[in-house]
């Protein structure tokens, strides 16, 4: 057997419990197909040495014999065997990073020994590799005596290496990495672990020290990750500087740099880094360094943020995207300040990535638009103001940042806590929108915890805890408190996986749970003879404790839902705009949806605030907030032959939307907008309430 064949049989003698093909080839980072010819491979094994094959179980996956395990155990020496196979795009990636980083030549053979894969693997690597490379203007080129270099401009190069070093970034971030000073003997042991090998231990952690002094000057905090982003990719900055491949800075954006706060703290930093490293640091790179940490995401800035009038027209930005993503979403947030405050802190890093050119993948980007399609629809609808200030369009990677925020506070907004809970604690890695997420995820799922807060990895480490559980997005250090560990935008497996890790947690405490398995005890004692009994109980426990199945939203109904026929009036004309707000609020006063106050309000905020109402031309969408008068969720909707003045507007439609919170009419509201937006002359045109209703259903599917 190879030593892939042998980390497998390895797994199944130390499993419990069936394996299927599919776990083994996640374990392994290998295809089915690599783990059966794998299993073939011990079979023929254990034939030949006088052991039981690997059986096969349909539906339930692989098992040894328990008489073979024992066997195994003992002759073999069996542990958990640290074996992984690396991917084609991981070693593309670490190759690309070995050439640029290393200050001695490097050969084929040294990718060889690395991956412990054939001679031509690595050479059809390295041809997929400079053929990806290109795509930047660089050139892989080999050398007799010299091994692999990369030719291109140092800009690009760097802008490379970021992208790949987003391919070998630990599962857990690179945290560990940077804080185990075993790493080399470690490394030598484990393959997974070799290429880190690269990384000098002292000079990550005076790295690390470094930055958190600069933290300290700046009175702000990067979020965990970009801390240890930072950590890595200034280490393989110094290792280019170390061979004289210096950077190039456009003279104006240099005069710009020069200018902030942030090049004085930068110009320090890499004071002390040229001191202790023995390098020299010239002033292109000075600048170049402090384009990544104005760049940096933080979780919190103390510092006076509206400096210059860059700034300032940000924040107007912000006030601006705020009210609009307020209009569009029919919501109003009773801490309007604290979240322009809050997403200024997001922008302004974001404004110097996309300027400077920085790109930082969002590995949540899917997840938000899975999860939140209708707010990250609506962020997209008031990202303008901020493409508008730096005079270009932003990615979705980004958008979907600035998305979690707006759903971090939609949700947030009128959640209370009953008064009897577990203590919770959220260690989250990713900053403020993620984390906000995360906790009213978990709010909504589990109904009997108080979450005490929400802390970064480092404040985990510094404090002392007194919380029953633990729910985090990296694996901790043990402080003899339960860990969950989760990804920050929880999918339905998710949800699942970590009801069932609370009702374990619970299984000592909950006597209404236990209560019930006791009379079911009772009542199967009455009719038959139970021989095991304890064993029964564990068995209904688990039973009882296992969650349903979990939506993967509380469900939103749709435009098709809410804006059915009866709710539609068509009329020639009203008196006033005031007359047709009431008359559109008709059907959803007449049905209970809402009281009088509600129409009275929506009336209130239109004379006190004018016609922000005015959504789209001819179009009017009067709403108030659920404490006003909200009894259930629903739409109306006014069609006007004639149009009516609303201060200065001309408008013939008026859709009335009552939300009884802030999540339940996003979709409609979305689908609503995408109609107006692609067939508003249609809706104008319709000659009766037939034709609405036909094109709210085609909408109502999208």
């Amino acid at each position: 057997m190879d030593q892939r064949s042998f980390a497998v049989l390895n797994q199944l003698v130390l499993a419990n419990t069936y394996v299927t093909f599919q776990e083994l080839a996640q374990t392994f980072n290998v295809s089915r197909r690599t783990i059966y010819n794998d299993i073939a491979k011990i079979n023929d094994w254990l034939k030949e040495s006088g052991y039981h094959t690997v059986r096969k179980v349909r539906g339930q996956g692989l098992y040894l014999d328990e008489n073979a395990k024992e066997k195994l155990r003992t002759q073999l020496h069996v542990r958990n065997y640290p074996y992984y196979e690396y991917s084609p795009n991981e070693r593309r990636a670490w190759i690309f990073i070995f050439i640029i980083a290393q200050d001695h030549p490097i050969f084929l053979n040294d990718f060889i020994e690395l991956f412990l894969v054939s001679r031509n693997t690595i050479l059809e690597d390295i041809k997929k590799l400079k053929e990806e490379v290109n795509d930047f203007q660089l050139q892989i080129v080999s050398e007799r005596h010299q091994g692999y270099t990369i030719k291109g401009d140092e800009n690009d190069i760097r802008q490379v290496l970021i992208h790949y070093l987003a391919f070998v970034t630990p599962e857990s971030g690179w945290y560990k990495i940077i804080v185990d000073s075993a790493l080399a003997n470690k490394s030598n042991q484990e393959q997974l672990l070799r290429p880190y090998l690269l990384f000098n231990n002292d000079e990550l952690l005076l790295l690390k020290n470094l930055l958190i002094e600069y933290e300290r000057n700046f009175h702000i905090e990067f979020t965990d990750e970009i801390l240890n982003n930072l950590i890595v990719w200034f280490y393989l900055f110094s290792r280019r500087i170390r061979q004289e491949q210096y950077v190039g800075i456009d003279p104006i954006e240099k005069e710009v740099i020069n200018s902030t706060e942030e090049f004085k703290g930068a110009k320090t930093l890499c004071s002390h880094l040229s001191k202790d490293m023995n390098i020299n640091i010239p002033d292109v790179e000075v600048c170049y360094i402090t384009k990544y940490l104005l760049s940096a995401k933080v979780n919190y800035d103390l510092k006076p943020i509206y400096k210059n009038d860059e700034l300032k027209l940000l924040y107007h930005v912000v006030e601006n995207m705020v009210s609009d993503f307020q209009l569009y979403a029919a919501v109003n947030f009773s801490k309007k300040e604290q979240i322009i405050k809050n997403l200024l802190v997001h922008l302004k890093p974001a404004y110097y990535r996309i300027r400077y050119g920085i790109k930082i993948e969002n590995i949540l980007h899917d997840s938000v638009e899975q999860n939140y399609p209708e707010v990250f629809c609506l962020t997209k609808k008031v990202i303008h103001h901020f493409e508008s200030l730096i005079n270009q369009p932003v990615n979705d990677s980004e958008i979907a940042y600035i998305a979690m925020h707006f759903g971090g506070w939609l949700r947030r907004e009128g959640i209370t806590l009953s008064s009897i809970r577990k203590k919770l604690l959220i260690v989250c890695t990713s900053g403020l929108g993620t984390s906000r997420i995360l906790e009213s995820q978990i709010k909504e799922l589990i109904s009997n915890i108080d979450i005490v807060g929400v802390i970064s990895l480092r404040d985990y480490e510094k404090q002392e805890l007194s919380v029953d559980f633990i729910v985090s997005t990296v694996p901790l250090p043990d402080k003899g408190i339960p860990v969950f560990v989760v990804k920050p935008i929880l999918n339905n497996k998710d949800k699942e996986r970590l009801l069932r890790l609370f009702n374990s947690l619970n299984n000592e405490t909950d006597t209404d749970q236990l209560y019930s398995v006791d009379t079911i005890m009772d009542i199967v004692k009455r009719y038959a003879i139970v021989e095991k009994e304890e064993a029964l109980k564990q068995e209904l426990r688990r039973y009882i404790q296992s969650p349903i199945a979990i939506e993967n939203e509380r469900r939103k109904p749709s435009l098709g839902d809410l804006l059915k026929s009866e709710k539609i009036v068509k009329i020639s004309q009203v008196s006033d705009w005031k007359e047709a707000i009431k008359q559109a609020a008709l059907p959803l006063l007449d049905q209970g949806y809402i009281n009088m106050n509600y129409v009275e309000k929506m009336i209130e905020n239109v004379l006190k605030l004018g016609s922000y109402i005015v959504i789209s031309e001819q179009f009017a969408l009067p709403h108030s907030a659920p404490a006003d008068g909200v009894n259930k969720t629903g739409m109306s909707m006014l069609l006007l032959e004639n149009p009516v003045d609303l201060m200065g507007e001309s408008v013939r439609i008026f859709v009335v939307l009552a939300s009884w919170d802030n999540e339940q009419h996003l979709k409609a509201l979305e689908q609503l907008i995408k109609l107006l937006k692609e067939n508003r002359k249609e809706m104008l045109c319709a000659k009766c309430k037939e034709e609405i209703i036909k094109l709210i259903q085609t909408y109502s599917t999208r």
